[in-house]
């Protein structure tokens, strides 16, 4: 049964950072626009006892996005642990350091992303946007000026009227499949990762930064993550983890015995889950705009974990979402083209730099891993 109706200017399709951000954004820009985010899952409410996310670090120039969105000293008051660099082994068994310190914006930051995502929630919130936890978008239909879209939260039906509409689901990219759009995918690399506490660890050099290493199928990405804790997390291509039966723990574990630093990041520590795997592969849509709406995030192209882009990428990306949202609803016929050209050659630049950093790795000539990434890869418009 349909209970109700609702009408806002812009629904948002999910509540992660690219939705918060987005919705935080259009507030800045038009304070006027009433904003609604529907996100399905309840896990990004306070008390929630989901399993633990990955952590991210974002780089300093993070710092310039937040504080465009107006929250960067709501930010600062997380107190989310400073990030001085990134190691990694990569194109050589030896060590090498990039340090953040050199860097005009100062430095990075290690966060907690469950924390994180509460932070944007609560900032979307103080911009007046309506957030619906637990609510699902089950079909959408544009009639005339207005987008309809059939929700259940609870077991109740609830029909939302929207002008616009934002596909901020992620690399699911949910409502932009249903407009008929193809995600493209690259490849189809997945990560599998384990938390650990490390409160009694050893602390190395590596003990409070970020760090990378190659092996002859993937490589190994660990992260400190606030609160005594650190992931580990392998990236292979699905047909190799699954040929490796790397969710094993006991192939996780002996895989990463063998590894030459990242192994002992996790000497007297204690693993805090089993392995989990997640989708991690570069996607990207034949189309992000359509008859009012776009996609934003990783719904609209998703990059790989080296980049170290996810967040960072969210945060701009949704500013430029914002403004052609707004322009098209100020009757711009320019507005969504724009925003299609901005994504379409960001992802261009991003697989041009992805190429040059994988082809430094040439010591696994025989790995169908690393000669998978080390041809060139191109897109059309």
């Amino acid at each position: 049964m349909t209970s109700k109706k609702l009408t806002y200017d812009v629904c948002i399709i999910g509540g992660g950072v690219a939705g918060c951000a987005t919705a935080i954004a259009l507030k800045n820009k038009a304070p006027f626009l009433s904003v609604a985010i529907l996100e399905r899952a309840s896990n990004m409410l306070p008390n929630d006892a989901s399993l633990p996310r990955i952590g991210e670090t974002i780089p300093p120039q993070a710092s310039q996005q937040l504080q465009q969105l107006g929250i960067w000293d709501s930010f600062v008051k997380c107190n989310f642990q400073q990030s001085y660099g990134t190691s990694a082994s990569w194109g050589s068994s030896e060590l090498y350091h990039n340090e953040y310190m050199y860097s005009t914006y100062g430095y990075g930051w290690h966060m907690d992303r469950l924390t994180f995502d509460q932070f944007m929630i609560k900032e979307a919130k103080k911009k007046g946007v309506s957030i619906q936890f637990k609510t699902s978008v089950l079909s959408s239909e544009k009639k005339s000026e207005f987008w309809y879209l059939k929700t259940n939260s609870n077991q109740k039906q609830t029909i939302i009227k929207s002008r616009f509409v934002i596909d901020a689901t992620g690399k699911k990219a949910a409502f932009s499949c249903l407009q008929q759009v193809t995600k493209i995918k690259e490849d189809r690399m997945v990560g599998i990762y384990r938390f650990y506490n490390i409160a009694n660890s050893n602390k190395t050099d590596l003990g409070t930064g970020t760090f990378v290493e190659t092996d002859t199928y993937g490589w190994w990405y660990s992260a400190a993550l606030p609160n005594e804790k650190l992931v580990i997390a392998y990236m292979t291509d699905a047909d190799i983890a699954n040929k490796m039966q790397i969710r094993r723990t006991d192939i996780f574990d002996k895989h990463l015995f063998k590894t030459n630093h990242t192994n002992s990041r996790t000497e007297n520590s204690a693993s805090l889950i089993e392995p989990q795997i997640v989708a991690a592969h570069t996607q990207f849509l034949s189309s992000s705009v359509g008859n009012s709406w776009l996609a934003v995030g990783d719904a609209a192209s998703s990059y790989d974990p080296i980049s170290s882009l996810g967040i960072f990428k969210s945060l701009t990306m949704s500013q430029f979402a914002a403004y052609a949202t707004v322009d098209f609803l100020k009757g711009d016929p320019l507005a969504l083209p724009k925003y299609q050209y901005i994504i379409t050659q960001d992802y261009k630049g991003y697989l041009k730099k992805r190429q040059e950093y994988y082809a430094q790795e040439r010591r696994y000539p025989n790995s169908s891993f690393w000669e998978r990434r080390q041809r060139l890869q191109t897109i059309t418009n």
